[in-house]
């Protein structure tokens, strides 16, 4: 399906290949292992800066120089970043201007090129267990997995019209974080209860040995 054929089709739902709505590319073929150059300008996102809720974390990303660097793998803001090899396969949002930043091999680089199809939408997509559903037909190996750019282009994405991509990403974002509060109020929780039952335990002994000595 053309993108001209997308635009004139955009009002109903779609299934369309991912090659079709999205540019892919690997990821900066480093050679050696990435270390940090303290002269570096260009920061380099591996695995490791996408966190347990796929969310991009430049905290502690490495900086290197880089030479003869192709403009096709410097990130833009929506780019999408998938997880090509591990246990999972996901993929983390560029949510804001990150230049300059390359993104190193194994990980692979999607990029949206059709107006009709809402980025946060597609990384959404393939974030959902659905999506993940038809990822796992094109894994390759057991324990150490691996999904290729070309198997990833024709991952077949169910396209609603662009209001209900928006939609449905925003309702997902809330989700996202009603969840998150739960999870902090849980762990809070936790340690408030363990720091009560530690304190029971500490002053129910201290009591016993007042006990003994007084005896």
């Amino acid at each position: 399906m053309t993108k001209a054929k997308l635009k004139s089709t955009h009002e109903a739902n779609q299934e369309v290949k991912l090659g079709k709505i999205a540019s892919i590319y690997m990821g900066y073929p480093f050679r050696t292992r990435v270390e940090r150059d303290p002269e570096g300008t260009v920061g380099v996102i591996q695995m490791k800066d996408i966190d347990d809720y796929n969310r991009l974390n430049l905290t502690d990303v490495y900086k290197l120089q880089l030479e003869d660097l192709s403009e096709k793998h410097l990130l833009k803001q929506n780019d999408l970043l998938f997880r090509s090899r591990g246990v999972t396969n996901t993929t983390a949002l560029v949510t804001e201007k990150i230049e300059p930043y390359v993104a190193a091999s194994p990980l692979i680089v999607i990029r949206a090129k059709s107006s009709h199809v809402n980025p946060a939408y597609l990384a959404w997509y393939l974030n959902h267990p659905y999506g993940q559903k038809q990822i796992n037909r094109f894994a390759e190996g057991t324990s150490q997995r691996m999904v290729s750019k070309l198997a990833l282009a024709e991952l077949v994405i169910d396209l609603p019209p662009l209001a209900i991509q928006e939609a449905i990403v925003q309702v997902a974002e809330l989700n996202q974080r009603e969840q998150q509060l739960m999870q902090e109020l849980a762990q809070k929780r936790k340690v408030y209860i363990d720091a009560v039952l530690m304190q029971k335990a500490v002053g129910q002994s201290n009591q016993n040995t007042s006990s003994k000595d007084s005896g």
